[in-house]
C-alpha cells in the first residue's frame, strides 16, 4: 500500500498560510512546537508571538527553535516576553561573539566557545510548526512581514507551503525533539519515512539526498524544478544536464529579483550550460519568488530545501512529498502560472555582463560548497 497523508492543504499565499496558521494555534490543546530559520520583528512577528504566548497561558504547551544567524534579534526582540510566559525557546546555532549561556549549553566557558564555532557552517533552515502532534505546517514561509501581501502588496515574497496530517507526523517531532536537545542529544537516527524528508543525521541527510536524485534519475517524462538560489551540487547538475540530453522535459523557474543580489551571476554560468543541453529555463519576473519545487513525473515535494549546497549538505530541511492527486494538480497549474509570468533565459546574458559582475560572479562559484 503506498503511503499517504489523509489531509493536504496547499498555500501559494502567506496571508492564507498564516491566517490558517494562527487558527490552529488557537484551536491547539496540548502542544506547539516550531521551527524557524528567520523570525523578525514587525506586524507578522507580532501576532505569531501572540498567539504563541496566549496558547501557553491556557496550558498549552509550546516550544520554539530559532535560528539565530538567521533571526538575529530575536534575543532581544521576542525572547524575554516568551520566557516570562514560560515558553521554552532554543538557539540552534548563534553567532561565534555570543558566549553567555543560552538553554541547552554547555556549563563550561571553553566547551562553549567550541560549541560556537563548530556550529557555524550548519545552520537550521527549517520552517515548520507541528500542532497537538497532528497537523503539521512546512513550507517556505518565514515569520517576516516579506511574506504577507496585505502590508507589502505585490512586492511580497512568493511562497509556498503545505498543511499536512497523518502518520507520518511522529517523525516530524521525533526532528524536533533531536534539533531541540542540541549538542546532548543521542542523535541515533530513525528510520526516514518516505513522505518527510529530513537530514537531520547522516543517514537521513544521504537517504533524503538520495531521494531526490532517485525520482530525477527515474523520470521519464518531466522534472520541474523552481528554486531561488541555483547552485546545485554535482550530481544534480550533470544528472539535470544528462536528462535534458535525453530529451525529457527539464524546466527550471529562477526569479529575476533576489534577497542575495550577487546570486544571479553565479548561477549564470550553470544555466548557461544546462540551456545549452535543452533545459527551459524561465526568469520569474513580478516579484521575488522564495518557493522551492520539486517534480518529477508525478512525483512532487516542497518544502524549505533550495537546489544548493547548503541545503544539501549543510543546513537541517524539511520538505514534504505530496501524495493527492488533487494537491497536485493545484501544484502543477501554480508551476504553469509562474511560467506565463517569466521572461525566457538569455543564454548571452553571461557574456554581456561587466566585467566586473563576471568576476565576483566568478569568485563566489568557487565558494560554492558554502553556498
Amino acid at each position: 500500500m503506498v503511503a499517504r497523508w489523509t489531509e493536504e492543504t496547499l498555500f501559494t499565499s502567506g496571508d492564507k498560510f498564516f491566517d490558517e496558521l494562527v487558527k490552529s494555534i488557537r484551536r491547539a490543546r496540548s502542544s506547539i512546537e516550531l521551527e524557524c530559520y528567520i523570525v523578525v520583528k514587525g506586524v507578522l512577528g507580532d501576532r505569531i508571538i501572540g498567539e504563541l504566548i496566549e496558547a501557553a497561558r491556557r496550558g498549552v504547551q509550546v516550544r520554539l527553535l530559532i535560528d539565530g544567524w538567521g533571526s538575529p534579534n530575536f534575543m532581544w526582540d521576542y525572547w524575554p516576553q516568551l520566557k516570562a510566559a514560560g515558553i521554552k525557546v532554543r538557539f540552534y546555532r548563534v553567532f561565534p561573539f555570543i558566549l553567555r549561556k543560552l538553554p541547552g549549553d554547555p556549563n563550561s566557558f571553553f566547551k562553549r566557545l567550541l560549541l560556537r564555532w563548530r556550529q557555524m557552517n550548519h545552520g537550521n533552515h527549517r520552517k515548520f510548526c507541528l500542532i497537538d502532534n497532528e497537523e503539521l505546517y512546512v513550507g517556505s514561509f518565514n515569520i517576516s512581514d516579506v511574506h504577507l501581501q496585505e502590508l507589502t502588496g505585490e512586492d511580497a515574497w512568493k511562497d509556498i507551503g503545505i498543511r499536512v496530517r497523518g502518520g507520518d507526523l511522529k517523525y516530524a517531532r521525533r526532528a524536533f525533539q533531536r534539533a531541540y536537545r542540541g549538542w546532548t542529544a543521542f542523535n541515533l537516527p530513525a528510520r526516514s519515512p518516505r513522505l518527510l524528508l529530513l537530514n537531520d543525521s547522516y543517514l537521513h541527510k544521504r537517504s533524503t539526498r538520495n531521494q531526490i536524485i532517485q525520482q530525477l534519475k527515474k523520470a521519464q517524462r518531466r522534472i520541474w524544478l523552481a528554486t531561488p538560489y541555483f547552485v546545485p551540487i554535482g550530481t544534480v547538475l550533470r544528472l539535470l544536464v544528462k536528462q535534458a540530453k535525453a530529451g525529457l522535459d527539464v524546466r527550471l523557474i529562477i526569479p529575476q529579483k533576489n534577497d542575495i543580489f550577487f546570486m544571479h551571476w553565479i548561477s549564470l554560468p550553470l544555466l548557461k550550460d544546462l540551456a545549452n543541453h535543452g533545459a527551459k529555463i524561465f526568469i520569474y519576473q513580478p516579484r521575488f519568488a522564495h518557493q522551492k519545487i520539486f517534480i518529477a513525473d508525478d512525483w512532487m515535494c516542497i518544502g524549505s530545501s533550495n537546489l544548493n549546497h547548503r541545503s544539501f549538505l549543510h543546513d537541517l530541511e524539511m520538505d514534504v512529498v505530496i501524495t493527492n492527486d488533487e494537491t497536485k494538480a493545484q501544484l502543477e497549474a501554480t508551476y504553469l502560472e509562474d511560467q506565463k509570468a517569466s521572461e525566457p533565459f538569455d543564454r548571452s546574458e553571461w557574456a554581456n555582463l561587466p566585467i566586473w559582475q563576471r568576476w565576483v560572479g566568478s569568485f563566489f562559484i568557487l565558494l560554492k560548497y558554502w553556498a
